[in-house]
């Protein structure tokens, strides 16, 4: 075997070998999470929009709407960090609007993942206070925390998606 040979055969195990981490990166236990993932995170949007919608009617209703809603987005956003475990994005080969970038610019995610928590726990705060103004502004602050992930971390094909289709 002459030295081209051999380099041109190890060339090719190397990038075998690379394609088969690519792969074992995107287990079943990361692909299991989009979906759960992608429930959740529209459970706190939705949350989010009934609030904002309360807000627009001019009458609040905070047990029944705003209450539970803040709740929701609150004790979903503590977990949030942990929906996106490497392998679960569009490596996984399932449908996703998660950017490679969350796992590339790893800490920028985490540090606006964590605004994202401390703003939900705001948000469940001032609605328990039932205060109106403070409401508009804390929605306001959500929506922004939340819009701050999306610029940078979420396709801008979900823009163009039906609503049934999955999210990140």
């Amino acid at each position: 075997m002459s030295l081209l040979s051999f380099r041109c055969l190890a060339a090719a195990a190397s990038v075998g070998l690379g394609v088969a981490v690519l792969k074992a990166t995107a287990g079943p236990a990361e692909v299991a999470q989009i979906k759960p993932r992608q429930d959740k995170l529209r459970d706190m949007g939705g949350a989010l929009k009934a609030i904002n919608d309360e807000l627009k009617k001019g009458r609040i209703d905070w047990d029944n709407t705003v209450i539970p809603n803040a709740q929701t987005i609150k004790d979903r956003s503590a977990y949030l960090l942990n929906w996106f475990p490497r392998g679960s994005g569009p490596e996984s080969g399932k449908k996703t609007y998660a950017l490679p970038t969350i796992w590339q610019k790893n800490d920028e995610f985490m540090r606006l993942g964590k605004a994202a928590e401390a703003e939900a726990a705001k948000l469940n705060q001032v609605a328990l206070s039932k205060d109106g103004n403070a409401l508009k502004a804390e929605a306001r602050a959500m929506g922004k925390a939340c819009k701050a992930c999306h610029d940078s971390y979420r396709s801008a094909d979900y823009e163009n998606a039906d609503e049934d289709q999955d999210i990140p």
